[in-house]
């Protein structure tokens, strides 16, 4: 889920308000919010046009309260409630994140192998992308045994393909002609 234009302004929000050192807190306290209030049962109570703006600004800050998160984000949750905004949560942590990245200098990336990578195998790729990216790199890592060997990494929307499964698929439309 990409966030839109609203989410980012959320986001930047409340990048901007966090003191030096407490981005990545606030990105994870935000992210832990997100998980709760996504849950499908909670986000439909949570956005019913039944439930009165009151009840829900205090519901999302007894979300909040009990998630144990700092007050910042407590109340950036009942800002998010009072403003009708509560089933973008998802796209407003993407987006925290997607800024806080981008002010970090680094990026995330999906690894995906044929099989369980060995750490020195996910560095060696992590290393090599960040020689590509010149970013630190956050990898994700997936298992397709459809790949056969090798591994595919995306970064940035592009796909570096070093799978086995399409080598060989390379090589049979040379042979083919």
């Amino acid at each position: 889920m990409k966030g839109s234009r609203v989410a980012k302004r959320y986001a930047r929000a409340l990048l901007d308000l966090a003191d030096r050192g407490n981005e990545e807190k606030w990105g994870a306290e935000l992210e832990r919010l997100a998980a709760m209030v996504e849950s499908p049962e909670l986000l439909e109570r949570l956005a019913s046009p039944e439930l009165s703006d009151q009840s829900r600004q205090e519901a999302m800050a007894k979300i909040a309260e009990r998630l144990n998160l700092s007050f910042p984000v407590r109340s950036f949750a009942v800002v998010i409630a009072r403003h009708g905004r509560i089933r973008e949560i998802g796209a407003i942590a993407e987006s925290y994140r997607d800024l806080l990245d981008q002010a970090m200098g680094r990026e995330r990336a999906t690894l995906t192998f044929a099989i369980k990578p060995s750490d020195d195998e996910v560095a060696r790729v992590v290393s090599g992308l960040e020689r590509i990216a010149h970013l630190k790199i956050i990898p994700t890592i997936k298992v397709d045994p459809a790949l056969l060997g090798g591994v595919m990494a995306e970064l940035g929307g592009r796909i570096y393909d070093g799978s086995l499964a399409t080598r060989l698929e390379e090589a049979k439309r040379r042979l083919a002609g």
